[in-house]
């Protein structure tokens, strides 16, 4: 389990990082990140459309916890990290999923210095962090 301070749990910063966040995909996993002014923070997303099964999704994110808990030192300073899971977590080496979050922390200055994608709104409701009025 990563300590509370290092994990994302608001809706609101999901949603931030899903329609705002820079992109570095990877083979294992998609990574969205995006500067904090706080310490670094780390989500997870493992769809049920990809892992029916609980105990699979669960599996996939305790992997990848202990995944970073290897490299914690490696982390970027001050961003919000959202990994979004792909099915091979499951049957990939561990040393493999290591070299994947090494590799993707590698590619995250060359992502920052390109112009982000728009991604099109999905929020419906004007309480939604990422609304916007349509004209």
């Amino acid at each position: 389990m990563l300590a509370r301070q290092d994990r994302l749990r608001r809706m609101r910063d999901f949603a931030l990082l899903s329609q705002k966040g820079r992109v570095v995909f990877g083979p294992l996993f998609t990574l969205r990140f995006r500067p904090s002014e706080l310490s670094t923070r780390i989500g997870f997303v493992a769809s049920t459309k990809l892992f029916k099964r609980a105990n699979k999704r669960n599996r996939v994110k305790r992997r990848m916890r202990a995944a970073l808990r290897e490299v914690t030192a490696e982390w970027p300073k001050q961003f919000d990290l959202l990994f979004i899971i792909k099915p091979e977590v499951l049957t990939e080496d561990f040393q493999v999923i290591l070299a994947a979050v090494r590799r993707s922390f590698e590619k995250m200055p060359e992502a920052m210095t390109q112009a982000p994608r728009p991604r099109p709104l999905k929020a419906k409701r004007k309480t939604s962090v990422v609304y916007t009025e349509k004209s």
